[in-house]
């Protein structure tokens, strides 16, 4: 689980840490997250049922049809705290591809938008909880495949830092998915390749590749995508060979950058990039381990609460991610660019050395001219002396 950095500004609102429930049925299930700042602690984790407890929303159902479920909000720190209630779409981030959430300043207008809320807000003491009951109704025109949600509870502060008014939002969410019954299927695309080459000063060294591209899900359900990067010079001259994370759980109509930098790649003057992915069902590419500069959250398994008898929201059959594989072709999908591999260093050496070779061959023609031209003088000279003492000969 990522975090995004936390950052502040005038009369801004922000996530300073969003943390959502479950990972997927690909993965072993977890608990809700929880952020902690100072002494206030809370949780947000789908309501018990007959069935047991779920760390995540799950719903399989048909478009028209309303789900009516229950979200817990648990205080558990020491200071009361009203938090907001809201619902909005799910996202992968640009840059990482980890799971998020629109900020709050940004409707939503898929899932998200979906869902109504009881109550816009809650106030509990610490050591409360309150269940809230939530509308899902689906359009009867959605699109059948998979819609990813969230609903959060979030608490904001306001400070004064120099006479300018800071926000800070700070949310918890738990995660909704939703298969839509109909056609589903699993397509990827790679966009926008940009290569470059950067040489080093020696002019027999290696040079450094930076390849840059997209992935976007085409398709209507969630994937994870294994990606494979070839490298050849020409001739089909094996250069190099890179697989660059994964990305787990790539929703869809989501697209997601990636960034490979090669090292020690031959100026052969042309390189030509094969980029495959291989898209995949959910759980058939690890996650990317936690980076130093990243925040890991612990999990917490979640307590008993009780939802309205009447009513059990897992009616629904949820989404068996183990047995997508059998219902959906997972095709690989290829693009390539070429990159132009010269070492300027070496060029100009050769330059040099052309240039030196080519001063070396015309003053050895031009030696050879004025030798021949010497010669011949002289011969024309010793020519004129012999007719001249000839006619000399002659004469007497």
């Amino acid at each position: 689980m990522r975090f995004p950095a936390a950052y502040a500004s005038a009369t801004v609102v922000v996530s300073l840490a969003l943390a959502l429930v479950g990972i997927g049925a690909a993965a072993a299930p977890t608990g809700p997250l929880q952020q902690a700042e100072g002494d206030v602690t809370w949780s947000v984790q789908p309501a018990n049922t007959v069935n047991g407890t779920r760390t995540q929303f799950e719903y399989s159902t048909d478009p028209g049809t309303q789900v009516v479920d229950y979200v817990v909000v648990s205080n558990r720190g020491t200071t009361a705290a009203e938090f907001a209630i809201y619902a909005t779409d799910a996202t992968n981030d640009v840059e990482t591809g980890a799971f998020g959430l629109l900020p709050s300043n940004e409707p939503p207008v898929d899932m998200g938008s979906w869902i109504t809320m009881d109550v816009e807000s809650v106030t509990l003491e610490p050591g409360q909880a309150s269940t809230i009951p939530f509308n899902l109704l689906i359009p009867s025109d959605a699109t059948p495949g998979d819609h990813v949600a969230g609903i959060i509870a979030s608490i904001t502060t306001t400070a004064d830092d120099d006479g300018t008014t800071v926000s800070l939002e700070q949310r918890v969410g738990a995660r909704v998915y939703l298969r839509v019954s109909g056609d589903v299927a699993a397509s990827a695309e790679v966009s926008g390749i940009t290569t470059t080459f950067t040489p080093e000063l020696n002019p027999f060294a290696f040079g450094r590749l930076t390849l840059d591209y997209s992935v976007r899900n085409t398709g209507n359900v969630r994937m994870d995508v294994v990606q494979d990067v070839q490298i050849t010079g020409p001739f089909g001259i094996p250069l190099a060979t890179i697989t660059p994370q994964p990305l787990v759980d790539l929703l869809p109509r989501q697209t997601v950058g990636v960034s490979a930098d090669v090292p020690q790649i031959a100026a052969l003057f042309l390189a030509f990039s094969t980029i495959t992915v291989t898209p995949g069902p959910l759980g058939s590419a690890e996650a990317p381990a936690v980076e130093d500069n990243e925040t890991a959250v612990e999990t917490a398994t979640p307590e008993p609460t009780d939802a309205p008898a009447e009513l059990d929201p897992t009616a629904a059959p949820p989404i068996d991610a183990s047995n997508l594989d059998d219902r959906v072709d997972f095709i690989p999908v290829t693009a390539g660019a070429t990159t132009l591999t010269v070492s300027w260093t070496l060029l100009l050496l050769v330059v040099i050395i052309g240039g030196v070779a080519f001063l070396a061959v015309r003053y050895v023609a031009n030696t050879r001219e004025q030798m021949y031209a010497a010669i011949d003088e002289a011969a024309a000279a010793a020519r004129e002396e012999a007719l001249a003492s000839a006619n000399k000969a002659n004469e007497k």
